[in-house]
């Protein structure tokens, strides 16, 4: 039996079956364990990975020209990743005026999308940074928008000001009062997703906003420490651990030790379990190292952390 035939331009990425058609394999051919159906009409090597960005190609495969990748796929691919979970479906949005409906594949958003709000980035129609930004501040779940702001804002792909003025522009689209309490709320210092929870676990109950990226500083100026967030007349400093954090746990502690002797600073340290599942204890912590009241978590912060779909 001959071997099964894999041209090479098609080895790289996806491709649509008129594609395949157009260097000789049939429908039949793409059915072999060569080939892996990754959308109606679009395949893909089998040899290939499943990735974001293997998956939001195929979907450019099909999109017609009033249609954009939007949502957390965008801002993939602007560069930022704030995707929960990883596996979370594409967003595509169409003009109001397209009757497509949502697939399996892609969830379809209908909305506004004035030219202005469309770019391009290697074949790839998105939204823009700063209308990604105005459409994932204006979903329900206040504390993935102000992940995904703080993300945008760190990488410098849209500007404070820019989204103020953005929001007050659209007072009258679905969602702008969740995305005008989320732009109050970002924090451009902010370098990493979890650090962005963390920071709402302790804001949203009502406690003070603590400072982000706090740098500790010798007499002379030079910086010794960062600290993700912290209270600098208290002097209480609390970071997000990672899994990576369990690589380098020698050299944490003796950071830890370090700026307790040099700066007089206490850091409490917790992982994705406390944030999602213990949000209480750090709520607590904080609360009880300020000296005030430990404040009641609002039932729709428990909501929002919730690792269910959403």
């Amino acid at each position: 039996m001959p071997a099964p035939r894999r041209p090479d331009e098609l080895l790289h990425g996806p491709f649509t079956t008129a594609e395949a058609a157009a260097v000789g394999l049939t429908r039949s051919q793409l059915r072999s364990a060569c080939w892996r159906r990754l959308l109606h009409e679009v395949h893909c090597s089998a040899a290939l990975p499943d990735s974001i960005g293997l998956r939001v190609a195929a979907i450019a495969k099909l999109l017609p020209p009033s249609a954009v990748v939007s949502g957390t796929a965008a801002a993939w691919v602007h560069g930022v990743d704030v995707r929960r979970p990883l596996d979370e479906p594409i967003t595509v949005t169409y003009p109001r005026t397209n009757g497509i409906s949502s697939r399996r594949e892609v969830v379809i958003r209908h909305a506004q999308l004035p030219s202005t709000d469309i770019t391009q980035l290697g074949g790839i129609p998105v939204t823009t940074p700063l209308r990604t930004a105005f459409d994932l501040a204006r979903r329900r779940n206040l504390i993935e928008g102000v992940v995904a702001l703080d993300a945008l804002l760190n990488a410098r792909l849209v500007a404070l000001d820019e989204l103020r003025e953005y929001v007050a522009a659209h007072r009258a689209w679905r969602g702008v009062r969740s995305a005008a309490k989320a732009v109050t709320l970002a924090e451009p210092r902010s370098e990493s997703p979890m650090e962005s929870r963390l920071r709402m676990v302790i804001v949203l109950p009502g406690l003070p906003r603590p400072e982000a990226q706090v740098a500790l500083c010798r007499p002379g100026g030079q910086e010794v420490a960062r600290i993700d967030l912290g209270y600098r007349d208290a002097r209480k400093g609390y970071e997000f651990d990672g899994a990576e954090h369990e690589v380098r746990w020698e050299a944490d502690r003796r950071r830890r030790n370090d700026i307790w002797f040099d700066f007089g600073w206490e850091l409490r340290n917790y992982g994705g379990a406390d944030v999602y599942r213990r949000p209480q204890v750090i709520v607590a912590h904080v609360a009880r190292g300020l000296g005030v009241r430990v404040p009641v978590i609002p039932p729709i912060m428990l909501e929002w952390l919730s690792p269910r779909r959403w």
